[in-house]
């Protein structure tokens, strides 16, 4: 019972579905939206809440990343003390934010597009909470009512691009380095929340050309779910079909000199999620 976001033709506007067994039901005409249809089942959903209309099989349609154009991706940086120490950073004292625009943004199955300007792109395997409640200044506790379901982000980031220098200070130039064109896979759907049960107890794999190297568990993030959605809703509101990226694992490429190149295949598996899974070519 996954919520996808899809186009029935390349070029054609977005419509919003429900896959179930290799189907997409097609719910657009009560659900224009992502966020209309969270909003209309902020704690998940099952078969009995959804109306089917018109039917497609899965590999008929193209599907779209599953998150709105005017809803916002918020990403979460070194949340993994092992991927914080193998990135030479220390583990921050309060989790660190910061968003991508819609344009980097790429569905699963398309290709993830290499820049001319950095040669050192890199993979970043993430779980995704989707927001079914709007969260403003919530508590911890109240944070738990606020996710309707969970998504995959492969968080890629041009590593020559990240660090510049400010002064005496080296500083992360976010901009440069985690918002360019159509680098980011999200999908390929989203999970209603009773599917992946516990969000910190979740196998995380990824694998690059069928080589694994990321084999982690969501188990190990520093700021949990929830403090996440707490931190954050202190600062901005959070509305019905944003999503937020909770950090990579371990295992990442550039930290070895492994980095993306045309003819690439990057698959993403979280444990009752999905796969996400995208080839790479120059952009």
């Amino acid at each position: 019972m996954q919520l996808v976001r899809f186009a029935l033709a390349a070029g054609n506007a977005p419509r919003i579905g429900i896959h179930v067994d290799g189907f997409v039901h097609d719910v657009t005409d009560r659900y224009p939206t992502i966020t209309s249809f969270v909003a209309a089942h902020p704690d998940g959903w099952t078969a009995a809440d959804v109306q089917r209309g018109n039917s497609h099989r899965l590999e008929d349609v193209e599907l779209l990343p599953p998150i709105d154009d005017a809803s916002t991706l918020w990403l979460v940086g070194a949340n993994y003390r092992k991927h914080a120490d193998e990135a030479g950073l220390s583990v921050p004292r309060t989790p660190v934010f910061f968003d991508k625009p819609a344009s980097a943004l790429v569905a699963h199955g398309k290709p993830i597009e290499l820049p001319p300007i950095s040669q050192e792109m890199d993979y970043e395997g993430e779980l995704a909470v989707v927001l079914g409640r709007r969260a403003r200044r919530v508590t911890r506790e109240e944070a738990r009512h606020c996710v309707c379901g969970y998504t995959i982000v492969n968080d890629v980031t041009a590593r020559d691009l990240q660090w510049v220098e400010l002064g005496k200070n080296r500083i992360v130039d976010w901009f440069s380095s985690k918002s360019l064109d159509a680098s980011t896979p999200v999908g390929p759907w989203i999970a209603p929340a009773s599917a992946a049960g516990d969000p910190h107890a979740l196998h995380l794999q990824t694998t690059l050309n069928g080589e694994v190297m990321q084999d982690s568990d969501t188990s190990l993030m520093v700021f949990k779910v929830w403090d996440l959605i707490e931190y954050a809703s202190a600062r901005v509101t959070l509305q019905p079909g944003d999503v937020i990226s909770t950090g990579t694992p371990y295992g990442v490429g550039g930290f070895r000199k492994i980095f993306l190149k045309p003819g690439d295949r990057l698959r993403i598996e979280i444990e009752g999620v999905g796969v996400l899974e995208n080839d790479v070519r120059n952009g």
